[in-house]
C-alpha cells in the first residue's frame, strides 16, 4: 500500500477486486480478470453473506485455490446473492501484470505474475525503492519531474510466468 486505497474504491461496490488486466471497455466488469490477492468487501450484511459462500463454495472445487474458486463462482455472487461486484482499476491498484507509470496516482501494487517468494521479495523491493525516491522528492520536484518517473520493471517476476503484454478490447 503506496497511499490510501479508500478514495479509489467505488462506493457503490459490495466487493472490489484487483484486476491482473483492466479495460473499463470490457462488455462486463466481470469480464476483467480478477484477482483476488487484494480485495475489498464492504462491512453489510451482504459483504458477509459473499465471504460467508465464497468459503463455503471451496467444498465444491476440492484443491482448488481461493482465486479459483472466486473465479468459478463470482457470476454466482452476482446473480444469487445480488453482489456488486467490480473491478478495481489498475491505475491506482497496479500490479506486476499490467501497472501504469504514475506515481502520483498509484495507491497499491501487487506481485501478481510472479511464481516463487524470491522473486516477489526483490520485485517488490524494487517497487519500495521506486517509491522511496518518488516520495523523497520536493513537492515542487515531483510536479517537475515526478511524472516522468517510471517503476522499475519487475524483470524476475515477468520471467517467473513468462509474461506479456495484456491486449486490450
Amino acid at each position: 500500500v503506496l497511499r490510501n486505497p479508500f478514495r479509489r474504491i467505488p462506493v457503490y461496490a459490495d466487493m472490489s477486486v484487483s484486476s491482473d488486466d483492466y479495460s473499463a471497455a470490457r462488455a462486463h466488469p466481470l469480464d476483467n480478470p480478477l484477482n483476488t490477492g487484494l480485495y475489498y468487501v464492504k462491512a453489510t450484511s451482504r459483504g458477509v453473506r459473499v465471504l460467508k459462500y465464497w468459503r463455503a463454495a471451496r467444498a465444491r472445487f476440492p484443491g482448488a485455490h481461493d482465486q479459483s474458486v472466486f473465479h468459478n463462482i463470482k457470476r454466482e455472487l452476482v446473480q444469487k446473492l445480488g453482489v456488486a461486484i467490480e473491478p478495481l482499476d489498475t491505475v491506482y491498484f497496479g500490479g506486476f501484470c499490467e501497472y501504469h507509470d504514475d506515481l502520483a496516482s498509484a495507491c497499491t501494487m501487487h506481485a501478481d505474475c510472479c511464481v516463487g517468494v524470491d522473486n516477489k521479495v526483490h520485485d517488490l523491493k524494487d517497487v519500495a525503492a521506486d517509491w522511496e525516491r518518488y516520495k523523497g522528492m520536493a513537492p515542487e520536484e515531483r510536479k517537475r519531474v515526478g511524472r516522468n518517473m517510471t517503476w522499475t520493471v519487475p524483470a524476475r517476476c515477468r520471467r517467473s510466468v513468462n509474461w506479456s503484454k495484456p491486449v486490450h478490447p
